[in-house]
């Protein structure tokens, strides 16, 4: 991902609107990027920063929200991913499990006879 590609997703970051695979490519550039960090930390304090402190008392903690938000939105790709590997497994044991039961009803087969040997 380019800086300008992780720029443009500053905003949706912030709204919450970006796809898993956006998510995980945008969290891995940040992570690499100095400038597209701070750039992130600028746009987090005015957009989300100024909401909260209209809201709260002036003791808000607009940094440590920010990194809580990344490792909130880490915890999500893992969870994803997680889920992406127990789905292929479980895909793959009924594959599996379709494949013996057909086996299985071909042996029965012959052994009712249905099967005509040569």
């Amino acid at each position: 991902m380019t800086c300008m590609e992780a720029e443009k997703m500053v905003i949706p970051y912030i709204n919450d609107q970006l796809s898993v695979t956006e998510l995980e490519d945008f969290i891995e550039h940040i992570k690499t990027c100095e400038n597209c960090r701070e750039e992130l930390e600028i746009h987090y304090m005015v957009d989300v920063g100024l909401k909260k402190l209209d809201e709260a008392d002036g003791t808000y903690d607009i940094v440590g929200d920010l990194k809580r938000k990344l490792e909130s939105s880490e915890a999500v790709l893992r969870r994803f991913f997680t889920f992406q590997v127990a789905r292929y497994a479980v895909s793959t044991l009924m594959a599996m499990a379709l494949v013996v039961i057909f086996l299985l009803q071909l042996r029965i087969w012959k052994q009712a006879g249905f099967f005509i040997s040569i």
